[in-house]
C-alpha cells in the first residue's frame, strides 16, 4: 500500500507545498526574467514585421508610379454613347475620330410555305441546309479598281424622260448594294444590273426627252470609281467601264472566289522550263493570308533573273508569264510540290512564248466555273441542246464561258425560248421555259462529248416548265479559309480537343497554344499528332474530313476537352462511321457544313423543327409560327450566326419551300463619314468592331444619320488616383510607425519600438526621401512641385489641383520625375524600401531575423530552466517528506523511551 502524502506535514504541521513554492519562486527569478525579456523580443519582432508590411505596401504604390504605362493611360469617350460605345482595350493612341453607325448586325430569317397545322405530315425525302456555296455573293467596293476601291458618296442619274435623282451611295458595301440603291429609287425609270466586271444601266422610262446621263456630285468621284462617269447617251442601255481587275495589291486570299491559293510547306512551288533549254524553280516564302499578287509576280521575276517576265494579263483577269529566252525547247510551267501551277492555270501549252493562266477573279457578283463541282470546275464546256416546250431545239455553244454568268448570259442570248437564272437557293441555276406552251417536254441534253448539260446538272426531259440544277457544289472551304470565315464571321473558339483512333491511342490538341489561323493550319496540326488519323478537306468542299488509318477494333472519336468547343465548331466532334472516299470504302468523320435531314411519311412539321433544333451544331433555330388570324402554321428558321456570313439556304424534294423574310446583314460603321462622303466603311458580323482604331473597341447600340465623335484623351485622373494611393499608403505607414514609437508622458509608457534604431532608420530614410531634392530626373526636382509635401505631423498632404496643373503644364516632366531610372522618385523609393525590407539586404528583415534568433535561444534556455526547476521542486518535496518521516521516527523513539519503567533490583 502506498503512503498518503499531505501538503501539510502531519508531524510538524509545516505547509510543505507552500514552502516549496516559495523556495521555487526564489529559484525561478532568473527564468522569469528571461521569459519577460523574450516576450518583449516577440513584441518587437511583431512590430518590426508590421512595419515591414507597411513598407512593402508603400513600395508597391511607388513602383506603380514608376511604370511608363501609367502615363500613357487614356480614356475613351463617345459623344453619343447611347448610339456608339467605345472602350479602351489596351494603350489607345490619342486622337479624335468621327463615325456614323450605319447599320446594326442582323440575323437571317426564313419562313416556310403554309401548312394546316404543326401535326401535318410531310412526305419521304430529304431537306438540305446549305451554309455556304452561294453563287450570288457580291464583290466589296473596296476591292474594285485593282484594290484602289471606290470613294463612297453620291451620284446623279438622269433618265431619258429628264427625271434626275441623286443616289446616295455613301454606305454601299458591295456592288449589289449599288444596284439595289439605284433600283429602289421609284422616281427614276432606270434599272441597274451587273454584267461581268461592269455596271449596266437600262432606261425603261419609254421617253426620249433627254440623254441617259450619270454624273458625280458634291465634288466626289463615286461615279468615276464605279465606271459610270461620263455616260450621256441616247441609247436605252449604257454600260460602264470595267472596274474589276487584278492588280499588284490584290490579295492572294481573295483569288478564285475567295478560295485563295495554297503553297507547299516545303520544296519548289513552280518549275519553269524555258525555250533556251534552261530551267529554274521558285520556292515561295509568301504568307498566302497576307500576301499579294504583286509579291508573287516579284518572286517569279527575281527567281527568273531576267529570263521571264511575270505580269497581269492584258484582260486583267489572270497571270501571264513571258519567256524572254530563245531556242527550240518547249516553254512549260509545272509544280514539283503541290499544285500551284494548276491553281493559277499555268500548266498549259505556251502560245508565242507566253503562258496565260486561267481567270483568277469572276465578275462583280459571279462565280468562276473552276470553283464549281467542289473546285474541280468545268474546264471544257461545249454544246448544250435545249428543246423548249413548244418543240423548238437550239444548240448553245458554252465553250467561251469562264464564269457561271457567262453560261447564263449565253443561254439567255440564244433566243431558245427559255430563261436561265440562279435558282431559289442561289446555289445553282434554273432553266425556265418562256414559250407558254405545254405541247412538249422541256428537254436539255448534252450537245457534244463535253457533257455540258450533265455537268451543269440540268440534263433530262421534264414535263414541267422549269429545271433546277440543285447545288452546283461551289467549293467554299479550302486550306486557305480563315477560321473566322469558317465560323461564319464569328470569332473561332480556340480550345483543346482529344482524338482517339480506332486502336485506342489518344492525343489532345490544344489550339489555344498552337494559334492556327486557317483550316490548313488545323489540318497540319492534326496530322502531326502521330496517331492513326489523317486530316484533309472533305470531297464536298464544305468542311474537314478525318480518316481512321489505325485499322483498330474500336472507333475513331473526337471530343472537346473541358469547356472547349473547337471540335464542335470544326464539325468533327463525334464518332466515326462508314464513308466512301474517292470511290473507296473508308471509316472516318466527315465535318461537312452542309446538313441533310431525312424525312418519312410519319414526319410532321413539328418533328422537323425538333430534328433541326436537335442538331449538334445547327446553323438555325426552328420555331412553329402560328397564324391565328388567317389560320395555319409556318416553320420559321432563324440563323444562329448574325451577319451576312450566317446566311443559310434550304432546299428539299418534299415540297416544302422557304422564303427569306429577313436578310442576314453585317453591322456597318462608317469611319470619317459626313453628309457628302461615306469615308471608310467597315463591316462586322456582330455589333462589335475591333481593330479599326488600335486598342479601341466599338459597339453599335443604335443607328444614326449624324456623326458620332469618339475621343481618346490622356487619362490624368488615373495618375492622380495612383498618387493619392501612394499618399494614403505612406500615411498608414506613418500611423503605424507613430504608434510603435509613442511616448505617453501621462502614463510614462512607450511604444514597442521607442528608441529602436530600426524605427529611426525608417523615420529618417523617408523623411530625407520625401523632403529632399532630386537631381537627374528632369525639370521637376521635388515632390512639393507636384503638390506632395510633409505636414507638421510627419504625414503627406496632396494638393490635387497643384498636381493637375503640373501635369497639364508639362506631362513629360511629371513622368520623367517619377519614372527616370536610378534617379527618379520611384527608383529612389524602391532603393530605400529595399534597404529596409528586402529579403537580401533589408535592415528590418535583418532585425527580425536577429530577434528570431534571440527568441529561439531564449526559449531553449527557458526550457532548460524549467527542467532544472522541475527537478529542484521534486528534490525539495522529497526532502520535506523525508524530514517528516525522520521527525515522526524520533517522536516514536522518544515516546518509547518515556514509556520505559525502572526495574527494581532483585530482592527489593
Amino acid at each position: 500500500m502506498g503512503r498518503i502524502q499531505s501538503s501539510v506535514g502531519l508531524v510538524t504541521g509545516v505547509a510543505i507545498d507552500d514552502t516549496v513554492d516559495q523556495l521555487m519562486g526564489l529559484n525561478a527569478v532568473p527564468r522569469d526574467r528571461l521569459v519577460s525579456r523574450t516576450t518583449q523580443l516577440q513584441q518587437e519582432q511583431t512590430a518590426v514585421t508590421e512595419l515591414m508590411t507597411q513598407i512593402v505596401g508603400l513600395q508597391l504604390s511607388t513602383d506603380r508610379l514608376g511604370q511608363d504605362s501609367l502615363y500613357s493611360a487614356t480614356s475613351v469617350t463617345s459623344s453619343k454613347s447611347d448610339v456608339l460605345t467605345a472602350k479602351n482595350t489596351g494603350s489607345a493612341k490619342l486622337g479624335s475620330y468621327s463615325f456614323i453607325p450605319v447599320r446594326q448586325a442582323q440575323s437571317q430569317q426564313l419562313t416556310s410555305s403554309l401548312y394546316s397545322s404543326s401535326a401535318q405530315k410531310l412526305t419521304e425525302g430529304e431537306i438540305v441546309i446549305h451554309q455556304g456555296g452561294f453563287l450570288d455573293e457580291s464583290v466589296s467596293l473596296d476591292e474594285l479598281n485593282g484594290g484602289a476601291g471606290v470613294s463612297r458618296g453620291a451620284i446623279r442619274i438622269t433618265d431619258r424622260s429628264g427625271a434626275s435623282q441623286k443616289i446616295d451611295l455613301r454606305f454601299a458595301e458591295n456592288a449589289n448594294d449599288v444596284v439595289d440603291a439605284i433600283n429602289s429609287n421609284d422616281a427614276l425609270g432606270i434599272v441597274a444590273s451587273l454584267e461581268g466586271d461592269h455596271f449596266v444601266l437600262k432606261d425603261i422610262s419609254g421617253a426620249t426627252l433627254s440623254n441617259l446621263k450619270v454624273e458625280d456630285v458634291d465634288g466626289g468621284t463615286t461615279a468615276r470609281d464605279l465606271g459610270l462617269s461620263g455616260i450621256s447617251t441616247t441609247d436605252t442601255t449604257a454600260e460602264g467601264r470595267s472596274v474589276q481587275t487584278l492588280a499588284v495589291n490584290t490579295s492572294l486570299r481573295s483569288l478564285l472566289d475567295g478560295r485563295g491559293i495554297d503553297l507547299p510547306s516545303s520544296g519548289a512551288a513552280l518549275k519553269f522550263s524555258l525555250k533556251d533549254g534552261t530551267s529554274f524553280s521558285l520556292t515561295s516564302e509568301i504568307d498566302t493570308q497576307t500576301g499579294s499578287v504583286g509579291q508573287l509576280l516579284d518572286e517569279i521575276n527575281a527567281a527568273g533573273n531576267g529570263k521571264v517576265e511575270a505580269q497581269i494579263s492584258t484582260d486583267g483577269k489572270s497571270v501571264a508569264i513571258n519567256d524572254l529566252t530563245s531556242g527550240s525547247a518547249s516553254f512549260t510551267i509545272s509544280s514539283p510540290q503541290g499544285d500551284l501551277a494548276a491553281q493559277l492555270g499555268l500548266d498549259v501549252a505556251a502560245s508565242g512564248g507566253t503562258i496565260t493562266g486561267d481567270h483568277l477573279i469572276a465578275g462583280l457578283s459571279d462565280t468562276l466555273l473552276d470553283s464549281l463541282s467542289v473546285g474541280g470546275g468545268y474546264p471544257s464546256l461545249g454544246d448544250l441542246d435545249i428543246t423548249n416546250r413548244a418543240g423548238s431545239t437550239t444548240t448553245i455553244d458554252l465553250s467561251g464561258a469562264r464564269t457561271l454568268h457567262d453560261v447564263i448570259d449565253t443561254i439567255n442570248d440564244a433566243s431558245a425560248g427559255v430563261t436561265a437564272q440562279l435558282n431559289r437557293t442561289k446555289t445553282g441555276i434554273e432553266i425556265l421555259d418562256t414559250t407558254g406552251s405545254t405541247s412538249h417536254d422541256l428537254v436539255i441534253a448534252d450537245g457534244d462529248a463535253t457533257d455540258s448539260a450533265s455537268k451543269l446538272q440540268i440534263e433530262g426531259a421534264f414535263a414541267k416548265s422549269s429545271v433546277d440544277s440543285g447545288s452546283l457544289n461551289k467549293k467554299y472551304v479550302t486550306r486557305s479559309t480563315s477560321l473566322q470565315d469558317f465560323n461564319h464571321g464569328q470569332e473561332f473558339p480556340l480550345g483543346a480537343f482529344k482524338i482517339t483512333d480506332s486502336a485506342g491511342k489518344s492525343v489532345s490538341l490544344n489550339l489555344s497554344t498552337r494559334q492556327p489561323e486557317t483550316i490548313g493550319n488545323v489540318i497540319d496540326e492534326i496530322n502531326k499528332l502521330g496517331i492513326g488519323v489523317e486530316a484533309r478537306l472533305n470531297e464536298t468542299g464544305d468542311g474537314l474530313l478525318l480518316l481512321d488509318t489505325a485499322n483498330g477494333s474500336g472507333s475513331l472519336t473526337v471530343s472537346d476537352v473541358g469547356n472547349s468547343s473547337s471540335a464542335k465548331t470544326l464539325g468533327i466532334a463525334g464518332t466515326s462511321s462508314a464513308l466512301t472516299v474517292g470511290g473507296t470504302a473508308a471509316v472516318g468523320i466527315d465535318g461537312a457544313q452542309t446538313i441533310r435531314i431525312k424525312t418519312d411519311s410519319e414526319t410532321t412539321l413539328a418533328n422537323l423543327a425538333e430534328q433541326i433544333n436537335a442538331l449538334g451544331s445547327s446553323p438555325v433555330n426552328a420555331n412553329i409560327l402560328n397564324l391565328n388570324s388567317s389560320g395555319g402554321v409556318r416553320l420559321m428558321l432563324n440563323s444562329t450566326s448574325s451577319g451576312a456570313q450566317g446566311r443559310v439556304a434550304l432546299d428539299s424534294d418534299i415540297g416544302i419551300t422557304f422564303s427569306e423574310t429577313t436578310r442576314g446583314q453585317n453591322a456597318l460603321l462608317a469611319f470619317g463619314a459626313n453628309g457628302t462622303s461615306g469615308g471608310v466603311l467597315v463591316s462586322s458580323a456582330t455589333n462589335t468592331f475591333d481593330g479599326i482604331v488600335e486598342d479601341v473597341q466599338f459597339t453599335i447600340a443604335d443607328t444614326s444619320t449624324s456623326p458620332v465623335t469618339v475621343t481618346v484623351s490622356e487619362n490624368t485622373e488615373t495618375i492622380s488616383k495612383q498618387v493619392e494611393a501612394f499618399v494614403t499608403q505612406f500615411n498608414k505607414m506613418r500611423d503605424k510607425l507613430d504608434s510603435l514609437t509613442v511616448f505617453d508622458v501621462d502614463t510614462n509608457s512607450v511604444g514597442v519600438l521607442f528608441g529602436s534604431s530600426s524605427a529611426l532608420r525608417v523615420d529618417l530614410g523617408y523623411g530625407r526621401l520625401l523632403s529632399g531634392a532630386f537631381r537627374g530626373a528632369g525639370d521637376i526636382s521635388s515632390l512639393r512641385e507636384v503638390g506632395i509635401q510633409l505636414n507638421e505631423n510627419g504625414k503627406l498632404d496632396f494638393d490635387k489641383e497643384k498636381f493637375s496643373s503640373a501635369i497639364a503644364k508639362d506631362p513629360g516632366a511629371v513622368k520623367e520625375f517619377f519614372t527616370t531610372e536610378d534617379s527618379g522618385f520611384a527608383a529612389k523609393a524602391k532603393a530605400l524600401a529595399d534597404s529596409l525590407a528586402s529579403v537580401e539586404t533589408g535592415s528590418l528583415l535583418n532585425r527580425s531575423n536577429s530577434l528570431q534568433s534571440q527568441i529561439e535561444q531564449n526559449n531553449k534556455r527557458i526550457e532548460s530552466f524549467n527542467t532544472r526547476l522541475d527537478k529542484q521542486r521534486t528534490r525539495l518535496l522529497t526532502q520535506f517528506y523525508n524530514m517528516e518521516q525522520t521527525i515522526a521516527k524520533l517522536q516514536q523513539n522518544l515516546t518509547s523511551i518515556n514509556g520505559l519503567q525502572i526495574i527494581p533490583p532483585l530482592g527489593s
